[in-house]
């Protein structure tokens, strides 16, 4: 339906009335006045047509020539047609026509009145001037009786005229009253209806939530109670907005930042709200999932099972399950039924945590408790068989008690150096802490130059060179007793898996605001299934080979560990059969 309005409804209908009350008056006075004239022009008439009669009363008997002489002199005098009618109708005597020629009046309306002895009054065309005219007779009295009668006439030409001339200027006067009224009607309209377009437009502010102007109070009690009541209403639903948005911008930030992965579904398992977390866990979009099937939004059969199992149950269900991609994210799922306030099932929520890390946790966990385990065994099993050997009598036998023993002091010397290494390692761990441990801005070349004279002994014995290659300017903030320990892991690991006549290269200097330490070998290598792995405690890719150098298994989770420490980071590149360069950084600031 098309609206209108207010003014248009009011202004039309101020107009008519207006008009229609002019107009009305107009016709009004116009035919009032028209009326008037006419009775007055009648009453005239009848005044002068009793003067003739009484002028005439007694000389009608006189002859007929005098008689129209006489008629004819006061017609003129009184600027009126006087016509003298016997009693049978016959015309005695006429101001304006020969009485001969004319026809017997007794038919005339105003004579037949006049001689019934009541005044008469027609309106007709004359047939002698051919105008309308205004006839009044009066009836001619002798010794009391109708004996004939008198009538006055006028022609209404001058009459009509007048009247024509009044109605032109009523005319004009109501056309210039109507298009007063049309303006008064529209300033009067424009002023009843601009209080409320102001209150339309201000409880249009209001629904678009601009509350900071308020409503121009009019004059008019009701609206001003009104608009009183709007400005009222603007205030508390203003500071109910500023609640509501402030609540919603906490909750928006808290469900934001939430570290655990959150999603809510609808009952057609359509999304209804995914916070940040849960799409980076589901690699989606959290702003362009809202209202899409969550199966066609998240790749993860695990999370469309999760949802179907929180949306039939009534309580609480956990499922874990896998993030799609490749590496295989392990979540840990838990939905719960979502109820409207009427305690209908609405849908559900789906809480996501990732627990890869934790589950790797407790893979390496099981592993260390695994390897060190088998680490420990290996010599404790050697020095216990050894012993029982010679505690069986093999300690007659001198030369080979000797050799016994040197193997029982072998292996303890291995299991001390694998206990050593744990302490050193858990000593780090604990130390990781930067205002656990001492740090001061050192050169790194004199602690690459000790790491390789720590060294030198085992690469004396092997055949192997190791070189080095750093500007002295270099300095970092560092441990120096760590940092060469970390250093002398990776030369001990490069001249044990080289062959003898190689070359092991030791670099320093500096990169990207860091401190860099590079070790280089041309050995063996690492395959590359393993480079993912070889910082893990216990991890070996060789491990009989390892066992055989002398390795404990811990020498590189020692230097990632030290690294670390220092806010730094250890990088491995390997090719099998072309050796392996270890990339330490360290930030100098």
């Amino acid at each position: 339906m098309r609206r209108v309005r207010l003014l248009w409804q009011l202004f039309p209908s101020y107009l008519v009335i207006t008009v229609a009350a002019v107009l009305a008056t107009s016709v009004f006075a116009f035919l009032s006045l028209k009326h008037f004239c006419y009775e007055e022009t009648t009453q005239v008439l009848t005044t002068r047509a009793r003067l003739v009669e009484e002028r005439l009363r007694g000389a009608r008997s006189s002859d007929a020539a005098d008689l129209d002489a006489l008629v004819d002199g006061i017609g003129r005098a009184a600027e009126t047609r006087i016509t003298v009618v016997g009693a049978s109708g016959e015309v005695e005597a006429d101001s304006e026509a020969d009485p001969a020629s004319m026809a017997n009046h007794a038919d005339r309306p105003e004579i037949a009145e006049a001689l019934s002895g009541r005044v008469g009054v027609a309106r007709r065309a004359s047939p002698t001037f051919g105008a309308d005219m205004l006839y009044v007779a009066v009836p001619a009295l002798e010794g009391g009786r109708v004996t004939g009668a008198v009538r006055a006439a006028l022609p209404l030409t001058a009459l009509g005229a007048e009247l024509r001339s009044v109605g032109r200027r009523l005319a004009v006067s109501a056309l210039l009253l109507s298009v007063l009224a049309a303006t008064v009607s529209l300033v009067v309209s424009r002023r009843l209806s601009r209080p409320i377009e102001e209150l339309n437009r201000g409880a249009a502010r209001f629904e678009r939530g601009e509350f900071g102007r308020s409503l121009p109070v009019p004059r008019t009690a009701e609206l001003a109670d009104l608009a009183e009541s709007l400005n009222r209403m603007a205030t508390e639903l203003d500071a109910k907005a500023r609640t509501l948005h402030q609540k919603r911008a906490e909750e928006e930030a808290i469900f934001a930042g939430m570290a655990e992965g959150v999603i809510a579904v609808g009952g057609d398992e359509k999304v209804i709200a995914m916070n940040r977390s849960a799409g980076d866990m589901l690699r989606v979009d959290p702003s362009s999932v809202r209202g899409r099937a969550l199966t066609e939004v998240v790749r993860s059969p695990g999370v469309h099972r999760l949802a179907a199992l929180a949306l039939e149950s009534d309580g609480p269900v956990e499922e874990e399950v896998e993030a799609p991609g490749r590496d295989r994210r392990r979540l840990e799922g838990r939905g719960t039924p979502l109820r409207d306030g009427a305690g209908n099932r609405a849908g559900a929520v789906l809480v996501l945590n990732d627990v890869t890390r934790l589950r790797g946790l407790e893979r390496v966990r099981r592993d260390f408790v695994a390897n060190v385990s088998h680490e420990l065994r290996t010599p404790v099993t050697s020095i216990r068989g050894y012993a029982e050997t010679l505690l069986d009598g093999s300690v007659a036998d001198e030369e080979e008690a000797r050799r016994f023993l040197s193997i029982i002091a072998k292996h303890a010397e291995r299991l001390e150096s694998i206990i050593e290494d744990l302490l050193f390692l858990s000593r780090v761990e604990q130390d990781a802490d930067p205002a656990r441990f001492p740090r001061a801005d050192t050169a790194i070349a004199g602690v690459l130059r000790s790491a390789i004279d720590s060294r030198r002994e085992l690469s004396v014995d092997r055949g192997v060179e190791v070189t080095l290659r750093c500007d002295e300017s270099v300095t970092a903030p560092v441990s120096p007793e760590l940092l060469e320990h970390a250093v002398a892991n990776l030369i001990d690991n490069a001249v044990k898996y080289s062959e003898r006549g190689a070359r092991v290269g030791v670099e320093g200097g500096e990169a990207e605001g860091d401190a860099v330490i590079v070790v280089r070998d041309h050995g063996c290598g690492i395959p590359e299934e393993h480079l993912g792995r070889i910082f893990e405690r216990f991890y070996r890719v060789d491990k009989g080979r390892s066992r055989e150098l002398g390795g404990t298994g811990l020498g590189l989770s020692i230097v990632k560990h030290i690294v670390q420490a220092h806010g730094g980071r250890v990088d491995v590149e390997s090719a099998l059969g072309r050796g392996s360069t270890f990339t330490v950084r360290i930030p100098r600031a």
